[in-house]
């Protein structure tokens, strides 16, 4: 009986063995079996339907129109200042009285001399007439009356020498008062009543800046000269300028663009008018320039991580309903506000703007719709933009295609 219970344990070991031998088995050919790939993760943003606008960012500096160094054309001894730093002035307001004491002696003298020579030239006239009669008359002679007549015609010509003298005399007592040739802004002082100036002084008397309006000065790419002259021979272009410090915003107009290119740089120097009826711009000042150079004709815009760069150029993925990535080339035109502006796609249709640097086209994909980044994509800064334009944040100026675009493998 004993035997016959030791030989059960031994066969039911040996059948445990067996079965735990073929479990480690198809344990192991499972593990070998290849796992199902599972499709990428995906975000996926839409094309914009709306036709972007053209616009340039850059840095620009705001230059006055006018700016006048003050020096006097005479010499002489400043008796009174009639502005202040810092002041608003109008054309012809006084600005500086020099000592004009002798010029106004020279004046009068000639004045004066003035009035003794038309005196004489007043009896000449009398004598010839008398003269006149005398011939006439046969008293006298031709030869006298000429003489008569040449004292006369003398005594005219001094006349004209003292007016000649008055004026210059007049002159020189006008330079003894300088006033604003322009209106603008007074700038420092350099002297004070008391001090002696003189023409050809190197320091001037002081300074006039014209501030309003004022101009703005900034550059372009060559590249980009070509969109910017075809808008501008259809209509006046739009430039709005930000004030770093404090974000507020002016609207003007362009009104120069260099009429060559400059070739150490590659960039063409353009100007842009500002009424600064607040004094936001200030001569000196950087500002953030953007310009509005019309509308692209048949584009559209998606994110700038969505395009990728191959062999052949640009291109993105789009996804179909069966969410499959399908390779589109584009055609890049520019990029602004992190969009890239393209051709080559229709308006609306989903394409991979995160994940798609190692895809394949025919690559099923797991797609998640991305947050909306194409907000104002197409919209120009309102039209009251002294108080509410927002231009795009990221400048584009010089950049180019490839720095744009992602890298495809």
């Amino acid at each position: 009986m004993k035997r016959k219970l030791l030989l059960i344990v031994a066969l039911l070991a040996t059948l445990g063995g067996i079965i735990w031998w073929q479990l480690g088995i198809s344990s192991s050919k499972a593990g070998q079996l290849p796992r199902a790939k599972r499709p990428p993760a995906v975000l996926l943003s839409r094309v914009s339907d709306a036709p972007p606008s053209i616009r340039l960012t850059t840095n620009g500096t705001v230059t006055a129109l006018d700016r006048l160094e003050l020096r006097p054309q005479d010499s002489g001894v400043i008796i009174a200042i009639r502005v202040h730093e810092g002041q608003q002035v109008k054309v012809g307001q006084v600005l500086v009285e020099l000592d004009a004491a002798a010029e106004r002696a020279q004046l009068a003298k000639a004045r004066a001399q003035l009035l003794a020579d038309q005196a004489q030239l007043n009896i000449a006239r009398r004598e010839l007439a008398r003269s006149h009669e005398l011939t006439r008359q046969q008293f006298i002679s031709q030869s006298a009356l000429d003489t008569v007549q040449a004292k006369a015609d003398s005594l005219a010509a001094n006349l004209a020498a003292d007016q000649a003298q008055i004026d210059a005399a007049q002159v020189a007592l006008k330079r003894k008062t300088l006033l604003a040739p322009v209106a603008g802004s007074v700038g420092a002082i350099s002297l004070s009543v008391g001090a002696l100036v003189q023409p050809g002084m190197a320091a001037p008397l002081l300074t006039i800046t014209r501030v309003a309006p004022i101009a703005v000065s900034f550059y372009l790419a060559e590249r980009q000269l070509a969109p910017v002259r075809q808008a501008q021979a259809q209509t006046p272009l739009t430039v709005y300028a930000v004030n770093e410090a404090d974000h507020r915003c002016q609207q003007g107009t362009l009104t120069f663009v260099d009429s060559a290119v400059d070739s150490s740089n590659g960039n063409v120097l353009l100007k842009a008018q500002f009424a600064n009826a607040d004094n936001s711009l200030w001569p000196g000042q950087f500002v953030r320039v953007t310009l509005d150079a019309g509308r692209y004709s048949d584009a559209v815009s998606l994110p700038v991580s969505a395009l990728l760069t191959g062999p052949d150029g640009q291109f993105a993925y789009s996804v179909g309903k069966d969410n499959k990535a399908q390779r589109q080339p584009l055609t890049l035109l520019g990029v602004q506000d992190e969009q890239a502006i393209v051709r080559g796609i229709a308006a609306g249709v989903p394409v991979v703007s995160t994940g798609g640097q190692n895809l394949r086209p025919g690559d099923e994909v797991s797609a998640k719709a991305a947050k909306d980044n194409n907000k104002a994509a197409g919209k120009a800064p309102p039209a009251d933009a002294a108080s509410a334009c927002s231009p795009p944040r990221a400048a584009n100026v010089g950049r180019t295609a490839s720095a744009a675009a992602g890298q495809a493998k």
